[in-house]
């Protein structure tokens, strides 16, 4: 299966460009198909360009909502996985480390814990999108089962720690689920734009072919208009 990278695609797009000005430069040729004339392969080449740019700029998109969520789940100093020991060791203070509300309150932050997505495999066109949606999806309602939790203990759950208060932990879930729906939004976003460009680039390449073949037929095996354009690998 011939690689898909976008180096891939950058060689590709560069090489039918070269073919479409060499092949403009062919004043004999005669097109077998509308679509293999030199002028409406190059604007086929130019809404490729126009795509790979809507593409570039979808991607970009997509890693910024990624890293926006590790950032919130994990990376940064206030994220989920660095306030659960706070409010766990509150919890153990105020009710005892052996009482059933320290006992829900560790089942829930070890369920977040055991959903890691560090140790999954990164491919934005499959099973990590995946899984690690499925992943941050649990550690969100996971949370959101401590906070409810949380709120079920009343005025014993008074912590002088402003960043576990019930007001900031919700606040905490409300950007948990945005970072959640924005890498949705944008990865529906990019897979079917990337999905159409495998497509074009297939039609790209059995174009260029066509008129690789035309030209062959035309002008012959040894002419300078057939090694001009035959190497070119689109």
């Amino acid at each position: 299966m011939a690689s898909q990278s976008e180096k891939t695609f950058g060689s590709r797009i560069y090489n039918a460009e070269q073919l479409a000005t060499n092949l403009a430069t062919f004043t004999a040729y005669v097109p077998l198909t509308p679509e293999t004339a030199a002028a409406a392969y190059s604007a086929f080449i130019s809404e490729l360009k126009t795509n790979n740019t809507a593409i570039a700029t979808a991607q970009s998109n997509f890693s910024i909502a990624v890293n926006a969520r590790q950032n919130l789940f994990q990376k940064s100093p206030t994220s989920l996985v660095k306030t659960l020991p706070p409010i766990l060791a509150f919890v153990k203070a105020k009710f005892g480390k052996q009482s059933q509300q320290a006992e829900e309150i560790t089942r829930l932050v070890n369920n977040i814990r055991g959903e890691s997505t560090s140790k999954l495999k990164r491919d934005e066109e499959g099973e990590f999108v995946s899984q690690s949606h499925r992943s941050y999806g649990s550690q969100t309602q996971y949370f959101a089962d401590i906070i409810a939790t949380l709120e079920s203990f009343g005025t014993d759950y008074t912590p002088t720690n402003t960043a576990i208060t019930l007001e900031n932990l919700s606040l905490k879930l409300d950007a948990l689920n945005q970072a959640n729906m924005e890498v949705t939004t944008t990865f529906s976003q990019l897979k079917p734009i990337k999905g159409a460009r495998i497509t074009n680039y297939d039609i790209l390449s059995q174009r260029a072919q066509t008129i690789k073949d035309s030209v062959k037929s035309q002008y012959g095996t040894q002419s300078p208009e057939y090694v001009l354009i035959k190497g070119y690998k689109i």
